[in-house]
């Protein structure tokens, strides 16, 4: 009998336990949830799938037809990137690999990139789709018809849309899609032309464009996503052209007339003028390296910067429509060939080709060249000569958006001078055709 009350006590006491580390179980995943741990950890599985799929399925290489006609946008992924036409968007690995494929039937649509995700989003509509590199991750409606978005290396997404009871409205997103932060802006505050999260992704850039006085003017602020506070450290006459972080205390912001350096707390740190020249195209590095490309009438004049503007080169260069800084090199493209050059201005190489090239991406692997050509048998090769290994380096380069269609009509009566074609700190590519050529240089 005492041995059968032991028993009874022991099976008593492992009920009670197996009940207790239930109950624990519960909570902790409750808390999990609650706090969104759950969900980032999901979303962290799902970024290392796709890296682990890219590197070990290799695609067939290049060149090739990406089967997107009418390209208007195209940005870099980790390992990939993402192009994008009117009828929708790809995605390929670096190594030819196509990983997928969405045809969105979006009538204006537009992209916006961190590290490992994009957002694909009808301008003007109201649909917006969160996309990893092989899937869908969230498709959301919003509220009012979308004007700009920005993506975080870290997930957080940044949306302006219209807003009725004022001029627009701001609402952050963390990589779950709970909203974190609303903001309604008034005409004073403008809208928001260019965003840019910071590299720790926990601070969020807007230049946001207003009338005052018969002329453009910019509102610079600086978000603190935990505090949620905008401050605004900056206003400047003009309109924004590229926005960005060059490391985690200053911020690049490059207008019609000038470029400035701000310090994170306020204040410019640095500043460069156009002196009159007008702003052709922008090219900004992964280190902060800046090469514009200025015009006065028929001339063209390309300008180095450093990551303190202060000048490394300025000369006359012959006609050319884009500029990419890639380091200690820059690459002018025409519209019939593409051109590389040193930092001191001195040419390394050029080449002719017979599509009109539209634009670079180079990197320590290879040279892809998006060109528009419309033969998929038809492609060239650089043979850039003896310093062909000097263009081997990592170039992050993005194509600024334009600026929302709404206040064209008011900046065209504003502006003497056209809006140039930029690039922004994030790798982007623009291309006529779905035609990617890689141009591997050859040591003659």
């Amino acid at each position: 009998r005492v041995e059968y009350l032991e028993q009874a006590r022991q099976r008593v006491r492992t009920r009670r336990i197996r009940r207790t580390a239930v109950l624990l179980v519960l909570l902790t995943a409750v808390v999990l949830f609650a706090t969104g741990v759950v969900g980032s950890s999901v979303t962290m599985a799902k970024d290392f799938i796709d890296t682990a799929r890219i590197a070990l399925l290799p695609g067939s290489g290049w060149p090739q037809q990406t089967g997107v006609s009418e390209v208007t946008q195209v940005e870099p992924l980790t390992g990939s990137f993402v192009e994008l036409g009117k009828e929708g968007c790809v995605v390929y690995s670096r190594s030819g690999k196509k990983l997928n494929s969405i045809q969105s039937g979006y009538a204006r649509p537009a992209l916006a990139a961190g590290r490992n995700r994009f957002v694909l989003y009808n301008r003007s509509g109201n649909e917006l789709r969160v996309e990893s590199r092989t899937q869908n991750l969230y498709t959301k409606q919003m509220e009012n018809s979308i004007f700009l978005c920005a993506v975080a290396d870290n997930g957080n997404l940044a949306v302006v849309t219209e807003d009725i009871s004022a001029m627009a409205k701001l609402l952050v997103y963390n990589a779950n899609m709970e909203e974190v932060l609303r903001w309604s802006m008034s005409s004073n505050d403008g809208t928001p032309l260019r965003m840019a999260f910071s590299p720790d992704s926990r601070k969020l850039a807007a230049a946001a464009v207003t009338a005052s006085g018969g002329q453009m003017m910019t509102n610079l602020y600086l978000i603190n996503l935990a505090s949620g506070d905008p401050v605004s450290i900056a206003n400047q006459s003009g309109v924004p052209q590229w926005l960005g972080w060059t490391s985690a205390s200053t911020l690049l912001a490059v207008y019609d007339t000038r470029v400035v350096l701000y310090n994170a707390g306020g204040g410019e740190r640095a500043a460069y003028e156009f002196a009159g020249n007008t702003l052709k195209d922008v090219s900004v590095d992964a280190a902060g390296n800046i090469a514009l490309l200025l015009g006065s009438g028929q001339l063209h004049q390309t300008v180095l910067l450093d990551k303190n503007l202060n000048v490394q080169f300025s000369g006359s260069v012959a006609s050319a429509n884009a500029i990419i800084r890639a380091g200690s090199l820059f690459y002018l493209l025409s519209d019939s060939g593409v051109e590389c050059c040193n930092v001191s201005g001195e040419r390394q190489w050029s080449q002719t080709l017979a599509a009109k090239p539209q634009a670079l991406l180079a990197d320590a692997k290879e040279l892809l060249l998006f060109s528009g050509t419309q033969n998929a048998d038809r492609y060239q090769r650089f043979r850039p000569g003896d310093r062909a290994n000097d263009i081997l380096l990592r170039q992050t380069i993005v194509e600024a958006q334009r600026v929302v269609e709404l206040f064209e009509p008011l900046i065209c009566c504003l502006c003497k001078t056209p809006a140039p074609k930029c690039h922004n700190m994030l790798p982007l590519f623009v291309s006529s055709a779905g035609g990617v050529v890689p141009p591997r240089p050859t040591v003659l």
